[in-house]
């Protein structure tokens, strides 16, 4: 009789499962799944935040649709992440320098598409705060925070993953990009976060 598989869903792990699974360093979760928690946390902050301001109704049913979304997508790619920590074991386990590559390359995959999910809802919490700062103040700055603790682990483990990466054009393509996205969002996240102090201050 064949043995039986089974598949592991770490998304669907309670809190201290979950975060038990993340300090374990022989366990199967990383950074970018710990990173995919704190952006569904952002997220999800961001969203209660959209459901207390006040605005045009088409306009704030489209950040409140948009924003779960974004909150579901996070979620699911806590255990994404898990797919490209396997491909990066066994090509790790086979010693092929260029699957060792492109395994780097896959999972760096997963920590760049948190960080630019995360500049979309960076977007999404600028125009809530030029929208209706004041009825949702503590949820839409502790979303920026989120959102930036999830940005910051990402960029600072994909530009260290590349640098092991033998292609050096892509190492250094990782790096600058990574340095153009965090020039044009830092400006942002202060703004939001100056209407968040000026709306909490008043």
């Amino acid at each position: 009789m064949a043995e039986k598989i089974v598949i592991e869903i770490y998304r669907k792990k309670n809190p201290d499962e979950l975060t038990a699974a993340l300090a374990d360093p022989d366990g199967k979760l990383d950074i970018a799944s710990g990173a995919a928690l704190t952006a569904a946390e952002a997220c999800a902050l961001g969203l209660r935040a959209a459901r207390l301001a006040q605005g045009d109704a088409e306009r704030m049913d489209y950040l409140r649709r948009n924003l779960e979304k974004l909150r579901g997508y996070m979620v699911y790619l806590i255990d994404e992440d898990l797919k490209g920590r396997s491909i990066m074991a066994r090509a790790k386990k086979e010693g092929d320098p260029q699957k060792v590559d492109a395994a780097i390359h896959a999972v760096c995959a997963i920590s760049d598409e948190i960080i630019n999910m995360m500049c979309n809802l960076l977007d999404m919490l600028l125009e809530l705060s030029e929208i209706d700062t004041a009825a949702c103040a503590p949820y839409l700055g502790s979303a920026v925070h989120h959102a930036l603790a999830a940005f910051r682990s990402c960029r600072l483990f994909v530009v260290n993953a590349a640098q092991k990466s033998s292609d050096r054009t892509y190492a250094f393509i990782t790096r600058r990009e990574n340095e153009i996205r965090w020039a044009e969002y830092e400006p942002k996240t202060q703004k939001i976060l100056e209407r968040v102090e000026q709306a909490i201050m008043a």
